[in-house]
């Protein structure tokens, strides 16, 4: 019999007859096999072996709007898909037909989750020798559409927060209050490059205003957590390097001073921009009354995310990239470039350096202009 270690041994048993012989030989080799407890084989359906993975992906603690969204794609897409398929069915060109199917119908995003999701299932089929090898890695690339990062320019933040501040004065509206404070959590947002939901998710606990230097502390963020008890407070942010102390500029200490002193906005939870009703913010609700505010003052293109990407851009273009990637809390510069700087499409200024081509052609022919 060929071991694990791929070395083939003989094994032989005697026995009164030929049929005990081998009873005896087999129960041999049968209490050799190493004990375990796979139950995963190339006739498990993928709708099982989805089980089997999700209850490994929950072990990793991920954050429940990474879980709920990766719970969407698996029941949305994945499993009336290919739910029915057996490990063996699920092949290379099985899985290439479905995403292309699942990318013409519903774009390249989810495809592409798909795919990281169904690499992940078969991955542990393989560990487990269902499987011969991932089939995910043979199937078709889905690409992935990058739009260019466009940001806010000093001069464009300034009539921005000029008109935005017009826009939200009294007027008769209702929910004055979510109205008079839409600067206050863009003017957090441009001050620190946090996240709306970040923002929204700030206490005064995290707010020291009495430093010499006044620093805002992200602790954490707002998720939405469906079918349970709706909005809360994650207790840490979208990523880990996320949560750090930041030092606040003038305008953005004034503005948490103001608020600070304003009696109407005080609420049990402590929060520094809360709702009309003195509870969590919805960021979806900012988001649409955001809408309101940009269209009113000519920005439609400018999203809550716009506000974390020009302050990478300032960052990176002034104090260099290594800055702007620790202020935005990204795991390494190429994320900061590639997603959060604005490109300036224009070469720097190298003209005395490139001028050594010229000098060397006027010496080799004098006269030549």
């Amino acid at each position: 019999m060929r071991g694990y270690d791929g070395k083939p041994r003989m094994y032989q048993m005697t026995g009164p007859t030929g049929a005990q012989a081998e009873a005896a030989l087999l129960a041999k080799l049968n209490d050799m096999l190493p004990p375990t407890d796979d139950v995963i084989s190339p006739d498990m359906v993928i709708s099982e072996l989805a089980k089997f993975w999700w209850l490994e992906f929950e072990d990793l603690g991920r954050a429940a709007n990474t879980r709920r969204r990766y719970r969407e794609i698996i029941d949305t897409y994945i499993l009336p898909g290919v739910g029915n398929l057996t490990i063996r069915e699920a092949n290379d060109s099985t899985l290439d037909k479905f995403l292309k199917g699942v990318r013409t119908k519903h774009g390249n995003a989810t495809a592409k989750m798909s795919k990281t999701l169904l690499s992940g299932m078969m991955s542990l089929a393989t560990r487990h020798g269902a499987a011969p090898a991932n089939p995910l890695r043979e199937v078709a690339r889905i690409p992935t559409g990058t739009k260019e990062v466009r940001a806010l320019t000093i001069d464009e933040v300034a009539k921005l927060r000029h008109d935005v501040y017009r826009w939200q004065q009294p007027t008769g509206r209702q929910n004055g209050l979510h109205e008079k404070d839409i600067l206050d959590v863009v003017d957090i947002m441009l001050a620190t490059g946090a996240r709306i939901g970040e923002a929204l998710a700030i206490r005064w606990s995290d707010v020291d205003l009495a430093a010499e230097k006044p620093t805002v502390t992200i602790q954490g963020t707002i998720i939405d957590v469906r079918g349970k008890n709706g909005l809360r407070i994650q207790d840490h942010p979208k990523s880990a390097n996320s949560r750090q102390r930041y030092f606040l500029p003038l305008f953005a200490v004034e503005m948490l001073r103001r608020r600070q002193a304003d009696p109407v906005r005080q609420n049990a939870l402590d929060l520094v921009f809360p709702s009309s009703t003195l509870t969590i913010r919805d960021p979806n609700g900012f988001r649409k009354q955001w809408r309101e505010a940009r269209k009113a003052a000519g920005f439609d293109w400018v999203t809550p995310h716009t506000f974390r990407k020009s302050v990478g851009t300032i960052l990176a273009n002034t104090q260099g990239m290594a800055a702007a990637t620790a202020q935005l809390g990204h795991s390494s510069e190429l994320i900061t470039r590639k997603h959060y700087v604005q490109k300036t499409h224009e070469a720097p200024d190298n003209t005395e350096v490139l001028q050594a081509f010229g000098q060397t052609r006027q010496q080799s022919h004098p006269g030549h202009p």
